[in-house]
């Protein structure tokens, strides 16, 4: 019957000053790799970082600009007598603009924007007529 053992494997030599040494300087020149490499990554997210916020300043901004055009707005029907349904209609899509970048969340009264429009790349889509809707014009006749 065969032995179980397993075979003897010589322990490790100890390196000597030259394999220390070659070791120690491939140690430094991967921390020092490691290191510009971090650097480099620390600048390039400080600059996303500062990107983010003049575009964030940027819309917050124009939310005000367009908050005080619809004031102006409101202000305007009121004085005239005109108007006062759409002043009042811009400047509550302004205000919850405004609120939205401001504080980070939507005000509850606020319309939701409405969704971005179809690219123009998609085909449109061809109504064959077998749909199941309900036609309110074709049932008034109008």
């Amino acid at each position: 019957m065969p032995s179980r053992r397993r075979p003897k494997v010589p322990p490790p030599r100890p390196l000597t000053d030259v394999e220390r040494f070659a070791q120690s300087v491939r140690d430094s020149e991967e921390a020092d790799r490691k290191a510009k490499q971090d650097a480099i990554d620390r600048k390039a997210e400080e600059a996303r970082l500062k990107l983010e916020a003049e575009e964030q300043a940027g819309r917050l901004q124009r939310a005000r600009a367009a908050h005080q055009h619809a004031v102006e707005l409101v202000k305007e029907a009121k004085r005239t007598g005109k108007g006062a349904a759409a002043a009042d209609i811009a400047w509550r899509e302004a205000k919850a603009e405004l609120l939205e970048l401001e504080t980070g969340k939507r005000p509850a009264w606020a319309v939701r924007p409405a969704p971005p429009a179809e690219p123009a790349d998609t085909e449109p889509t061809v109504d064959d007529g077998s749909s199941n809707e309900f036609d309110v014009e074709a049932v008034d006749g109008a």
